[in-house]
């Protein structure tokens, strides 16, 4: 080998989705404070696009320029899917001075929303000032346009797979963080899993969320279709938002995932619709999918006095200070005759509300509460299939236990005038700070549901809904390892060559080698040496990922088969399966006056932990010593006390 020879190490890689996530955390991290984070979320996410988009098109310009041999034409906006206009790249943005950056990001943010009409219009700029210091101070300003450019967010560097993905980690960071309003802006992830597989979305499909967040419920659904093997693009998306930073988030988060066909409204969908059809009616949807705010008091009841022009409360206005039933109402509505909604509500929807009474006095009849008669008329209806109580603090900013709520607007026959009732609060994982529900909680839910409480076809899905979770977490646990790998495999790639050539020096003549000198010689080996030290400490750190990526597999899939086997033997006994799901009829829910709270149903009760009688007994010696000893100290004191007053 001649002595000058090197063997050139990529100065880049990949960046796996674990460390894109921390990146993006840290960018979190940097506005700390007293601060609320919904004031400035919007801000980040522009900021993020932006910088994601500028590199991208920088990449896709160089590669065409490339390919074309003519960077004029390599510009042209028909070659784009989104342009950035000259003067307005990441780059000429961030080299202004301190005083400049915020005019210069506002004026590029502009120009950027201009080239790319209307798919961009009021993305960057509804509601967002880069020189408004009292909602984004400066400071934090600049250390975060310090930070994302510290890192290049083209395809090279990050996939968009990968980089939505962290989009969704960031949107969830920030829900952690917001405070009250996060549960309106941010559904978990494994929530919205779950109402996904219930409601079962199908290619040709129109999906609609009328509080849509940061759209990650309608993104799930597409997921759905992706795990069926089916096309995600089939579907399409409807959505509005009355928050104009959230939309503006869930408009972007649509962009980054490449979804093709969507269509996001801003403003309040109880108030003013917007997803109507040409004679001013609601649109019909063949599948809803919603986590709209829990029990809203100002929902807009004295806007209906005269009469809803949507003809949505059917079965009754809701009361003046709860709008929980607006929405239950407005998604019954546009529900197409043979539609599917699945909603996230309060668990007071299910008992909230009277019938009517009688008074002793005047036997007169009261009349009945507005919840009462609603959920009457629901019932009634028969459009409710199925209700699933949630553990608590599963959403953030809410620690109330939520419940699910399933429309079927075309029930089979074996499930009309019946509702199941599911009581899934008792297995979930403890986390900071929201509870979190694990695929093997996941299939405790799911089992119960596609039987619709019947016993044996419930056993005979353990096994199906097992192997199918087994599956997806093994397909997820090869998805992060060939992650690790195609970010790590480049840079690694010499450390074999490099290994190879000082084993053969090693075991040569300096003359043998090839070398004039014995001091090139020596310093190849010492250059080798050090290289390979280098490449192995990376190599540990890829060993250490994928050691914590089949660490954390094993885990669930532990958990799962746990599940699986208890779920089975919960199933192999009625008076046990009673204490999760039952299947309650109309006769009986009449009987219970339309009262769809499910410890009526469900035996929910949990049995106190038995403790041995020596236990008992020596908690109970320990206790009777603890208690003489602090009345010995006490007498102690007050005898001292009364010699003092002597």
């Amino acid at each position: 080998m001649a002595k000058n020879s090197k063997v050139s190490i990529r100065p880049f890689r990949r960046l796996t989705q674990a460390e894109l996530d921390s990146f993006l955390e840290k960018a979190a991290d940097i506005l700390r404070g007293n601060v609320d984070h919904s004031e400035f979320r919007g801000y980040v996410f522009a900021l993020l696009f932006f910088k994601r988009i500028s590199d991208v098109y920088v990449e896709d310009v160089r590669k065409l320029t490339e390919q074309l041999g003519d960077e004029t034409l390599a510009k042209d906006p028909k070659m784009h899917n989104f342009v950035v206009p000259e003067g307005s790249m990441w780059d000429e943005v961030a080299r202004q001075s301190r005083n400049q950056v915020g005019t210069a990001l506002n004026e590029a943010m502009i120009a950027i929303e201009r080239a790319n009409q209307p798919k961009f219009d009021g993305i960057l700029t509804s509601g967002i000032d880069f020189n408004d210091a009292e909602k984004l101070p400066r400071a934090k300003l600049i250390n975060l346009i310090n930070h994302f450019s510290s890192q290049v967010f083209d395809r090279a560097h990050v996939t968009d797979d990968v980089f939505g993905n962290a989009y969704e980690y960031l949107i969830r960071n920030f829900a952690s963080k917001a405070g009250k309003s996060s549960g309106e802006f941010y559904t978990p992830k494994e929530v919205a899993y779950l109402m996904a597989e219930i409601i079962e979305p199908q290619p040709g499909h129109r999906v609609c969320d009328w509080a849509s967040g940061s759209g990650g419920l309608l993104l799930q659904c597409r997921n759905y279709l992706r795990r069926q093997g089916k096309d995600p693009d089939r579907l399409f998306l409807h959505a509005q938002e009355s928050n104009l930073s959230t939309y503006n988030i869930s408009r972007i988060n649509m962009i980054l995932h490449g979804v093709k066909g969507w269509e996001h409204r801003h403003g309040d969908s109880i108030r003013n619709p917007r997803h109507l059809d040409d004679g001013n009616k609601l649109l019909k949807f063949d599948r809803i999918v919603m986590n709209p705010p829990f029990s809203l008091e100002d929902w807009g009841y004295d806007d209906f006095q005269g009469g809803d022009p949507h003809g949505r409360f059917e079965y009754g206005m809701p009361p003046r200070n709860n709008g929980d039933y607006a929405w239950l109402q407005q998604v019954a509505k546009s529900l197409k005759d043979d539609g599917k909604a699945i909603i996230v509500m309060s668990q007071g929807v299910l008992f909230r509300g009277q019938p009517e009474q009688t008074e002793e006095e005047d036997g007169q009849n009261q009349k009945a509460d507005a919840e009462y008669v609603i959920r009457e008329g629901f019932v009634k209806a028969d459009i409710i299939e199925c209700v699933i109580v949630l553990p608590s603090k599963l959403f953030y900013g809410n620690s109330v236990p939520g419940c699910l709520i399933v429309l079927n607007r075309n029930k089979p026959v074996e499930r009309k005038n019946k509702i199941l009732m599911i009581w899934a609060s008792r297995h979930f994982q403890k986390a900071n700070p929201q509870n979190l529900l694990r695929p093997s909680d996941l299939m405790r839910i799911l089992v119960p549901w596609r039987a619709f409480g019947d016993l044996a076809k419930a056993q005979k899905l353990v096994g199906v809904h097992e192997k199918q979770l087994l599956d997806e977490e093994e397909a997820e646990r090869k998805r992060r390892l060939q992650d690790i790998e195609d970010a790590y495999a480049p840079i690694l790639e010499p450390l074999a060559g490099l290994t190879a050539e000082l084993t053969t020096l090693e075991t040569q003549d300096w003359k043998d080698a090839g070398f004039s000198k014995k001091a090139d010689y020596t310093s190849r080996i010492k250059e080798l040496k050090h290289q390979i030290k280098d490449l192995e400490k990376i190599q540990a750190e890829r060993d250490k990922a994928e050691a914590e990526v089949n660490e954390h597999a094993e885990r669930e899939l532990a958990h799962i088969r746990e599940a699986a086997a208890d779920l089975m033997r919960i199933c192999s006994e009625p008076q046990e399966a009673a204490r999760y799901f039952t299947v309650a009829d109309r006769a009986e829910i009449e009987e219970n006056e339309f009262n769809l709270n499910l410890p009526r149903y469900v035996d929910t009760f949990e049995p106190e932990e038995e403790i041995p009688i020596e236990e008992a007994l020596r908690s109970l010696t320990i206790a009777e010593e603890a208690a003489r000893a602090t009345r010995a100290t006490l007498h102690q004191l007050l005898g001292v006390l009364g010699e003092g007053a002597k």
